[in-house]
């Protein structure tokens, strides 16, 4: 009960406080919230390295998780036009190079078994959750880029309390779906994807311009998050079973680690981002 006392105290306060810094601190294409994302990313770069360690996997270092906040922060000197526009792709294909190439060196043959452990440890620190994050960044370069980015943590938000309410209430019976996460029901699922169409339902009638107008495309996102916001909670909860850790971290009260709060929209950013480019939203 306590617990659950204080995550709902520390949602209460950090969600107004991430839309007033996205509504209210428009200012250098979205700088604010953008350095927040860039922090957020390399805390959980640093936290999926932990993951490694804990099998015994250690990653080269702090470069390497340091650059998983790299990629947000290309991201953004792409859309604020500091650089032009495609540089994170060979940015990416460098550090995965310096990844490999820096396996050369090593100076002992008893050493030679850990190479591919620590190559696949390094590039999932790079990849994870920084390269996802960057879509949330990609926002601010749509038209309505701080509406939209609105818009889009509604619809998870929406998909987070509605599973975890109906799943808490109603979803006793069919636990147990997937090992990877027991506690997860499929009542909690559908409940989960059910609210995020209402409310991307509701968003249309509020904000019809971040869906250029289009009913289909606002359901259709309602459906894409709500299906990835659950997938990418549960490839979390794979990450901290194999790593045998209850939670990512202890940084924020109630949640765990930063990748226990912000699982829920790293895979569901791309596919956002990417239909309201195709279909002319946002």
């Amino acid at each position: 009960m306590k617990s659950l006392v204080t995550r709902t105290i520390t949602v209460l306060i950090l969600v107004p406080v991430v839309f007033a810094v996205i509504l209210l601190m428009p200012w250098l294409h979205h700088l604010a919230i953008n350095l927040i994302c860039i922090v957020v990313s390399t805390l959980g770069a640093f936290e999926t390295a932990h993951f490694f360690a804990s099998r015994g996997l250690p990653v080269n270092g702090k470069l390497f998780p340091m650059a998983g906040g790299l990629l947000p922060l290309i991201t953004y000197l792409e859309v604020a036009g500091f650089v032009p526009s495609g540089t994170i792709l060979p940015c990416l294909v460098a550090i995965v190079a310096i990844i490999l190439a820096r396996e050369i060196f090593v100076s002992r043959a008893a050493d030679f078994e850990k190479i591919l452990p620590r190559i696949a440890s390094s590039v999932a620190v790079v990849i994870y959750p920084g390269l996802f994050l960057s879509y949330v960044v990609r926002f601010s370069s749509l038209n309505t880029g701080g509406m939209t980015l609105v818009v889009f943590l509604l619809i998870v938000f929406a998909n987070d309390v509605v599973a975890y309410l109906a799943g808490s209430f109603l979803g006793s019976g069919s636990r147990g779906l997937l090992p990877v996460s027991p506690n997860k029901s499929l009542v909690g699922f559908v409940g989960g994807l059910l609210g995020a169409l209402l409310f991307a339902y509701l968003c249309w009638l509020v904000f019809p311009s971040v869906f250029a107008g289009s009913l289909a495309l606002a359901l259709g996102i309602g459906a894409g998050v709500g299906i990835l916001t659950i997938i990418g909670d549960l490839i979390e909860s794979a990450m901290k079973r194999s790593s045998g850790l209850k939670d990512s971290g202890a940084i924020i009260p109630g949640r765990g680690g930063v990748l226990d709060s912000i699982d829920s929209i790293l895979f569901a950013s791309p596919l956002c981002y990417y239909l309201l480019v195709v279909a002319g939203g946002g």
